[in-house]
């Protein structure tokens, strides 16, 4: 190959690398006809034998098509699919169209299998039958999590390099259906340890697609490499010809190969016109475009007919491409003129295209009378329920105005798709079913269900722009409400909350009467919107709401579930969108008979929400712990509510319980893109608790997950709870970094709470108590001044304060917090009052305090307080000239400091033991516990589990990673232990500090 070597090199190396067991991949960019579809050609040809080689390529007309192109490449690995974890195994069939399905609600069974001649039975209009009752489309009961198809590919292909390496090549992935591509993206970024190699390939502008894959750009080749290719095929070229034909080609092999071969032959004579060879155009592509066109317009007729047909088909069935053709007049004679011409070649039953530039040009160069033709020719080709997908798209094609029975026939292919987990494609479906659609009702309610498939795929500007065309159209309150929660849900997810609580409050009321679960469940989402917007208007007619539904009787008939699930994502953040729930209140509160009391936990939980925002934690933080669930985990916003309470409330112990339940549910039930949420969840926790190390573990599967997956409002909050982390450890500068991510370019709420407040944290142990009185004073002051983070922290404030010697800048906080943890009845909280009391008290009156603290402190809870209690205790001894007491405070604070990995901290208690003349020696750490330091949290996720006895199969399936990815964890992890077994790992103390 000419003008490759260097690329060749680095990707034959990506090759040897991947047979020692060290797989990666790459993405291969650059302009039409710059030679990728040969590179990768060229690669393939030089791999060891012992190497199998996969390929898939996108192809326009398929991608729409739900995992078309991933269907293609695993064709190799079909016998090891039953060997597949049971939920991989359920997602990867179901995809495939092969699991189990449902009928689709308002549809005979069969309907979608039949086409144009089984329209789907319409359903009441509180029901519509392109709208699933249960939100989100990707969350529909047998449509399996998007990211666990990509899962149960990257399983499957590490099954299959076990036999022998693998070269996986994805060409043109501009075309490649998006649930193809996510799946195969997901698994590139997973191939560290596994016999792999993926290289995919696509034009200038589709980057996005393969968004975070290491790129390799291929530029126009110089002038002796144009030279050398010239010669090679295009032998008798004069001077001038050849220089006139590089000028024109611009270093592009596909142009210099065409431009040459359409020379007559007095202009490779070189008697060439000063004009340019061809018709001046706005770049290389379009000029090639035009010259591609006028290669197709001097084919015969019927010639043009059928490479129109074999373009809009695009599948290369050369069957169906005559059979289709066949309709309109041409035969296999007819293909002979575009095979000499060199525009297409047949290989058996193939036809294929040059380059996907002739083929654009053999569709393009048709009338618009021609395309609609070809395409109704190639449907009536079709037959077969595996064919219906195709057929309807093609009539798709060919309607040109709106008909009911061809968006019928689009609105079930979204069916389809949205039941095999593909969102994109379901969008597409609807969105042009709707376009078809004439009944403004029937298009609106296609619009809402696009609109949800396609804030199931991750795409929010397609979502809202879908929600807010069929908010035009529609007067039917159950349709409004669900184009309110995709429009809320984009909201929210670009950092904006208080908008989406004013739109979900709106919907709510539109439908309370009709649907009082429905109802709920939009305002239990917008009391979270509301919280973290600051807005305690919303906050408060949400609670009005939520108890005025205590009256509401559901309607005979109606089993309406509430709208948020695991909707991958864009399920909401962690606090600020607080759930609904089937609960079972342990106290006094206002329940919910009209919805079988599934709510009634949501509806404490909301006004309880309302009076904490209020200033009323009195009265709030007994309505929050009322409201705290016995625990549906299966459900997203009752599992988020049940953990949410249990932090309100200062309960950290019920806190870290309740999400890793909700964690383990995620795992079990294969949510991928649900995960993230649930783990953020027990980051939170664990970090109060003081479970520091298992919070670093948590929190960085968390942000690995969410950035595989696109989940960007995830990150920033992530990034926030992260610098907690950072800014107990004193690592400033991390601190500093996660703390900027976390505001966003929108000044995200959810994240910037807890970044904010870590900052202050981090200001205070290095002494900047100017700068962290003025933080937290404009926290306090700002719309997250009553969230759980910026509650916790008041204690930071009054340390601040008074250091300055202005107790009074502090006085009104404490009061607050003072007020909460009385509420609260939690040990530690009452111990953190106590502390503060003592920072500012007189100094005759600390020492009371003091103790008061420590002895609440001895019941347990958050060991980093009780260490800072001590430590300011230690201080205050020391200047109090009562050494002897003072050591033994300030020994216990490094002692509790080294224990939690809170360096800056340890250095403090360290700095006042020297000034008291202390000597202390350095705390012992337990056996095992340094090694433990030494590893990764994903090592240290992966050992624990493998001391449990879980198989690398099994770890692979909870942790989301190949079973050979495990065994390089442990491989790495076993030296830094010393160990050199699974089995000596029991002789090591892996569990969580106390």
């Amino acid at each position: 190959m000419i003008g490759r070597d260097a690329e060749i090199v680095l990707l034959s190396g990506m090759i040897a690398e991947s047979q020692a067991g060290r797989g990666g991949a790459v993405a291969v960019f650059g302009e039409a006809g710059i030679g990728k579809s040969a590179l990768l050609a060229e690669v393939a040809r030089g791999v060891p034998d012992d190497a199998l080689v996969l390929r898939a390529t996108g192809v326009e007309a398929e991608s729409e098509l739900p995992f078309a192109a991933l269907h293609l490449l695993l064709r190799p690995a079909r016998h090891l699919i039953a060997g597949l974890p049971t939920a991989q195994r359920a997602a990867l069939l179901s995809a495939f169209g092969e699991g189990p399905t449902e009928a689709h609600p308002g549809e005979r069974p069969g309907a979608r299998a039949h086409g144009r001649s089984e329209e789907p039975v319409e359903a009441p209009s509180h029901a519509p039958a392109e709208v699933p009752p249960d939100g989100p489309v990707e969350a529909r009961a047998g449509a399996p999590d998007r990211f666990l198809v990509g899962l149960a590919v990257l399983t499957l292909l590490a099954d299959l390099a076990e036999e022998r390496p693998l070269l996986c090549l994805i060409d043109d992935v501009q075309w490649l259906d998006r649930a193809s591509l996510d799946a195969l993206v997901f698994a590139a970024r997973r191939l560290a340890a596994e016999r792999i190699t993926m290289i995919f390939a696509g034009r200038d502008g589709a980057e996005p697609a393969v968004n975070g894959l290491p790129e390799l750009r291929l530029a126009a080749l110089d002038r002796p490499d144009c030279e050398r290719l010239l010669a090679g095929h295009a032998a008798g070229l004069t001077a001038e010809a050849r220089d006139r034909v590089i000028e024109e080609a611009e270093g592009n092999p596909l142009a210099l190969l065409h431009f040459s071969g359409i020379l007559t032959p007095e202009q490779r004579a070189g008697h060439l016109a000063p004009l340019p060879l061809q018709p001046p155009g706005p770049s290389l592509t379009g000029r090639l475009e035009q010259s591609l066109r006028a290669a197709v317009r001097r084919l015969p007729e019927r010639t043009r007919l059928l490479l129109l047909v074999a373009a809009a088909d695009g599948s290369g069935s050369l069957r169906l491409v005559l059979k289709a053709a066949q309709a309109l007049g041409a035969g296999p004679e007819d293909l002979e003129p575009g095979e000499h011409a060199a525009l297409v070649e047949v290989s058996g039953d193939r036809l294929r295209f040059r380059h996907p530039l002739v083929k654009a040009a053999a569709y393009q160069e048709a009338s618009l009378a021609r395309r609609t033709a070809a395409h109704r020719a190639l449907a009536g080709a079709l037959g077969g329920d595996d064919q219906a997908d195709r057929r309807a798209w093609h009539l798709s094609a060919a309607a040109l105005e709106p008909d009911e029975e061809i968006s019928a026939i689009l609105a079930a292919a979204g069916a389809r798709a949205a039941e095999r987990g593909s969102n994109a494609s379901a969008a597409t479906a609807y969105e042009r079913a709707a376009q078809l659609t004439v009944d403004r009702e029937r298009r609106a309610r296609r619009l809402a269900a696009a609109a949800q498939a396609a804030l199931g795929a991750g795409q929010l500007p397609r979502a809202a722009a879908a929600a807010e065309r069929g908010r035009r159209l529609t007067a039917d309150p159950l349709v409004l409400a669900r184009l309110a929660s995709v429009r809320a849900a984009v909201e929210a997810e670009q950092g904006d909350p208080a908008p989406a609580a004013h739109l979900l409050i709106a919907a709510a009321e539109g439908v309370a009467l009709i649907a009082p679960a429905e109802a709920a469940s939009l305002l239990a989402t917008a009391a979270g919107d509301a919280w973290f917007a600051g807005d305690r208007v919303a906050l408060s007619r949400a609670a009005d709401l939520l108890e005025s539904l205590g009256t509401a009787k559901e309607p005979v008939g109606t089993d309406k579930k509430p709208l948020a699930t695991d909707a991958g994502p864009l399920a909401t953040d962690a606090e600020s969108r607080p759930p609904n729930e089937e609960s079972h209140p342990t106290g006094a509160g206002p329940r919910v008979d009209g919805v079988e009391g599934r709510l009634a936990g949501v509806v404490a939980a909301v006004r309880g929400m309302e009076r904490v925002a209020a200033g009323d934690p009195v009265a709030g933080v007994p309505l929050l712990r009322a409201a705290l669930p016995a625990g549906d985990v299966t459900d997203r916003i009752a599992g988020t509510y049940a953990v949410f309470g249990a932090l309100m409330t200062g309960d950290d112990d019920a806190a870290c319980e309740r999400a890793e339940a909700r964690v383990d549910d995620c795992r079990r039930r294969g949510l991928v893109g649900a995960l993230p949420h649930a783990l953020q969840l027990l980051t939170q926790a664990q970090i109060l608790r003081g479970r520091h190390a298992e919070a670093a573990e948590s929190g960085a599967e968390a942000w690995r997950i969410a950035h595989d997956t696109g989940q960007a409002g995830r990150l920033r909050h992530l990034h926030g709870i992260l610098a907690r982390l950072a800014a107990v450890r004193g690592e400033d500068e991390e601190c500093r970094r996660l703390a900027a991510q976390a505001e966003g370019t929108a000044q995200e709420r959810n994240g910037s709470g807890w970044g904010g407040c870590a900052l202050t944290l981090l200001d205070l142990v290095r002494a900047r108590y100017e700068a962290a009185a003025e933080r937290m004073a404009r926290i306090l002051d700002g719309p997250l001044g009553h969230t759980v983070i910026v509650t916790f922290a008041i204690a930071d404030h009054v340390e601040a304060c008074a250091r300055l010697n202005r107790p009074d800048r502090a006085a009104e906080a404490f009061a607050r917090f003072d007020a909460w943890a009385g509420a609260s009845g939690q040990p530690w909280a009452a111990a953190v009052a106590y502390r503060c009391r003592a920072l500012l008290a007189a100094r005759g009156e600390s020492e009371a305090h003091y103790d008061a603290a420590l002895a609440l402190h001895a019941r347990g809870g958050r060991p980093f307080e009780q260490a800072r209690t001590r430590l300011l205790y230690g201080e205050w001894l020391r200047r109090a000239r009562r050494r002897a007491d003072a050591g033994t405070q300030l020994r216990a604070a490094l002692e509790g400091f080294t224990a939690l990995g809170a360096a800056p901290w340890a250095e403090r208690a360290r700095t006042e033991l020297a000034a008291a003349g202390v000597h202390a020696a350095e705390p012992k750490r337990a056996a095992g516990s340094a090694a433990l330091g030494t590893l990764t949290p994903q090592e240290l996720q992966v050992v624990r589990l493998a001391a449990a006895g879980a198989t690398n199969r099994q770890i692979g399936a909870q942790l989301f990673l190949s079973p050979r990815t495990v065994g390089f964890h442990l491989y790495k992890a076993y030296p830094k232990l010393g160990v050199s077994s699974r089995a000596e790992l029991a002789g090591i103390d892996l569990g969580p500090p106390a």
